[in-house]
């Protein structure tokens, strides 16, 4: 592994370990059901899109083993959706909502749109920033439902 991709990627996974200690202990049952919802998604999609050749990820952690991001989609984006979901706003206008959305999709992708153009972590080939937002965002959106429908909260459908 190259000296600058590992880097990152030890980097990433200490903040997001570090990050758990965060979960108010109140939360720990929904954080639970929402980072196995989220690595459910993401292992479908992730490795839909990589054996589609959409992607690849050269520098890779269980390489043999697995050609997704194993990092990324099964334990930093699942911690990154757990502190979305436990703190949205649900009690703000629909404004303040979309906006919080925008916000983690938008942020997500400007950091993999950065990782993708200097490093090796991740190589587009027929893919583009955009799919990377519309497809965040809507794993988003389907967590959040399914977190809602499991845990009996209100109007599990809306935003």
């Amino acid at each position: 592994m190259y000296l600058n991709e590992k880097i990152a990627l030890v980097s990433a996974w200490i903040i997001s370990a570090i990050s758990i200690w965060f979960i108010p202990k109140e939360k720990r049952a929904q954080a639970s059901f929402i980072f196995l919802m989220t690595q459910f998604f993401t292992w479908t999609i992730g490795l839909t899109v990589v054996e589609l050749g959409l992607i690849q990820y050269p520098v890779r952690e269980l390489s043999k083993a697995n050609a997704t991001s194993f990092s990324f989609e099964y334990f930093i984006l699942p911690v990154i959706i757990i502190f979305f979901i436990i703190h949205y706003p649900d009690n703000k206008p629909l404004k303040a909502k979309i906006l919080y959305y925008i916000s983690f999709s938008s942020s997500i992708t400007i950091v993999e749109y950065f990782i993708e153009k200097h490093t090796l972590i991740i190589k587009y080939h027929s893919w583009n920033w955009y799919w990377t937002w519309i497809t965040i965002t809507a794993l988003f959106y389907i967590v959040m439902s399914l977190y809602k429908w499991f845990f009996k909260i209100k109007k599990v459908f809306s935003l």
